[in-house]
């Protein structure tokens, strides 16, 4: 389904459900990454792409009652009801509740709001479902009620939703990428400073994403465990971010009792697969960048220690069919890998992964 197939769905599922024509209709894309895993939120480097095609749609209008938001999920066909003074309960209207108090809060206690969405994003898979219904959620607040956030502004509240009302301390990545992002572009970006450049692409290859069928629930696993860990390091170190620390620190890293070492060290690691990274995309080295995913996605393993069997499986059969590289993408404890693949190994090479892995599925092809 095209973004434009996706906003004409979404406006004819808030008039069946509320019986009149939503007054504006956005979009907002998922993305994948592609190098620098878990470093966004120690001010480092990332490689995202914003996906074409695949992201989540709200169609938003007044509500019926002040302070009452009125959410229904087209997809799954599933309705919410809040008020604008209610906190987070742990339902996904809470990204939308979040929102919602963060830029128009005292316009919805006057009108209300309803609102439909639909979502190409499968939950669970590493694809930023949640960053996407952030950023959409926004950009249908402020054009509801005429308010104006320039892309970044919009990552950052997003992000700042996510962190303070969710409770989920991720770093600004997914919403950067959301916000910012042009679907089927790398972006470079830069989260301490948020300075970001658009990477080119690599002629001839594709980046094809597999989700494991192993769903995640970033808020209920070791997310936030590796958060601690990771402000742990920069206490024993004296740092204020692990990305304060390059490759000339490593004895010191090597020092710090497990698993702080481990995890110091990949983030120092993923930073500079991420440069280097930037730098094979510029050159337009597809063996060079294949093999800073494999690097990564081997720290992903073993230092940070946030794969599983199933995506360490499908990364060694990637490889062995032929892909030039291949990795887990996304916070990790399940979810999708990222690979890439000659354009004409491309069909191939899919149906063998479908064909060797059951329970995965092809999501995209960039």
């Amino acid at each position: 389904m095209t973004e434009a197939e996706q906003l004409q769905a979404v406006a004819a599922a808030f008039e069946a459900r509320f019986g009149e024509a939503p007054e504006t209709v956005v979009a907002a894309p998922g993305r994948v990454n592609l190098l620098g895993e878990h470093t966004d939120y120690n001010g480092g480097y990332v490689l995202p792409m914003a996906l074409r095609d695949m992201g989540v749609a709200i169609a938003m209008g007044r509500g019926s009652a002040p302070g009452v938001i009125e959410a229904y999920s087209d997809t799954f066909h599933d309705a919410e009801t809040r008020a604008i003074t209610d906190g987070a309960e742990r339902r996904w209207s809470d990204y939308v509740l979040g929102c919602l108090k963060a830029v128009v809060a005292e316009e919805v206690a006057e009108t209300g709001v309803r609102l439909a969405l639909i979502t190409t994003l499968p939950m669970g898979a590493g694809l930023s479902s949640s960053a996407a219904l952030e950023v959409a959620s926004l950009r249908a607040a402020n054009a509801l009620f005429g308010k104006v956030l320039s892309p970044v502004e919009t990552a950052i509240k997003a992000r700042a939703v996510e962190n303070d009302f969710v409770g989920m301390p991720c770093g600004i990545m997914d919403q950067f990428a959301s916000s910012v992002g042009e679907p089927g572009k790398v972006l470079f970006l830069n989260t301490r400073t948020l300075d970001y450049t658009p990477a080119p692409s690599l002629p001839g290859h594709r980046f094809v994403i597999v989700h494991s069928g192993v769903s995640h629930q970033l808020t209920e696993d070791g997310y936030a465990t590796r958060v601690a860990e990771c402000h742990a390091a920069c206490a024993a170190l004296g740092v204020g971010m692990l990305s304060d620390l390059g490759p000339e620190d490593m004895d010191r890293i090597a020092a710090l009792p497990a698993p702080l070492n481990r995890r110091a060290r990949h983030i120092v690691t993923d930073n500079r697969c991420a440069l280097d990274g930037l730098a094979a995309l510029t050159a337009g080295d597809a063996a060079a960048f294949g093999r800073l995913m494999i690097e990564s996605h081997a720290s992903e393993r073993d230092d940070y220690e946030i794969t599983v069997a199933e995506t360490d499986a499908l990364v060694e059969a990637a490889l062995a069919l032929g892909a030039l590289g291949a990795r887990q993408t996304g916070g990790g404890f399940g979810g999708s890998i990222v690979a890439l693949v000659p354009a004409e190994k491309v069909e191939d090479w899919s149906g063998a992964i479908a064909a060797g892995f059951p329970a995965a599925r092809v999501l995209a092809v960039t």
